[in-house]
């Protein structure tokens, strides 16, 4: 989960520049080097195994507020991702979450190809791209105020899957790309007024819950996250689009390298728990249960004649 560069210069004041993070040569691995809470206990992303969840009816569905609304967006490279940022009252309720909050900004993940990509993994299945809107607490006033608050942050997660044909509610904002190639945060891209249904699938209904972190420096450990099973297409070609983003980290011969696999490798589970609000392993056991007495019974029936 990326706040951004910006945001986490503010944090960390002070620092060297020695200090920024990246994918390339300050990759994932170093990162608890200079910041510490990337090694706690807490941290984010997970994979996520159905069987190993808990089924937790009281979450019900989630109340999406605003989202089917149209807003106004922009979009930068802000040198680890391409950042939408949202302005207009957008919110998330129920669910389980304690209150309502404040949608912000959401930002991608992907990988150098279509087998990698995602922070998340479900039932050890990687995706090509991960999506990540990012709200914080309303009460708390704003993002600065929540990220260093315990479940300050909810972020929500959509993977991305291969279609054979283009995702025409991605047209608009996929074409500006090609705007912020170059990492630069000032470059601010207007996107085509969108309500923000049109980025997530469907009628999302189905979650798992866990309390884990940023995904990226300084890894706070402040956020409620709701990843969704039902996932988002896109095309080949629309999906290479977003690697043709410059990173802001560069190479022995000061050339920026391209933006991929800016995503944080899973991380141990310890002894948190993940919930959903759909799926009871003990019941899927005792229908496999049932569907294989019956299925015996009538082969038994069968070989008797």
């Amino acid at each position: 989960m990326e706040l951004s560069v910006a945001f986490t210069f503010l944090i960390f004041v002070g620092l060297s520049t020695a200090a920024m993070w990246g994918y390339e040569d300050s990759g994932p691995s170093k990162w608890a080097e200079t910041f510490p809470t990337c090694g706690d206990k807490s941290q984010s992303p997970i994979n996520i195994e159905a069987s190993d969840s808990t089924l937790q009816a009281s979450l019900g569905n989630m109340t999406m507020t605003g989202y089917d609304t149209p807003v106004a967006l922009t979009i930068k490279n802000n040198g680890h991702t391409a950042q939408v940022d949202v302005t207009g009252d957008q919110y998330i309720s129920k669910g389980g979450l304690s209150e309502q909050y404040k949608l912000v900004q959401f930002h991608f993940h992907w990988g150098s190809d279509d087998m990698k990509g995602s922070e998340h993994q479900l039932n050890s299945k990687t995706f090509p791209m991960e999506v990540h809107f990012v709200h914080y607490k309303n009460s708390l006033g704003s993002l600065g105020n929540s990220v260093g608050e315990k479940d300050g942050l909810a972020v929500l997660g959509f993977m991305f899957e291969i279609s054979d044909s283009d995702n025409a509610n991605y047209a608009d904002l996929i074409s500006k790309l090609s705007n912020i190639t170059a990492y630069n945060t000032s470059n601010l891209v207007n996107l085509t007024n969108t309500a923000l249904m049109k980025f997530i699938p469907s009628k999302p209904t189905n979650f798992f819950r866990y309390s884990g972190s940023l995904t990226t420096p300084s890894c706070n450990e402040v956020v409620v996250w709701t990843v969704f099973t039902e996932t988002i297409k896109i095309s080949k070609t629309q999906m290479a689009t977003f690697r043709s983003l410059m990173s802001s980290e560069t190479g022995p011969k000061n050339e920026h390298y391209h933006i991929k696999d800016n995503f944080r490798p899973v991380q141990p589970l310890h002894s948190r728990s993940v919930f959903n609000n759909f799926y009871s392993s003990s019941a899927t056991t005792a229908y496999i249960t049932v569907y294989t007495g019956v299925l015996s019974l009538i082969l038994s029936t069968i070989l008797s004649h």
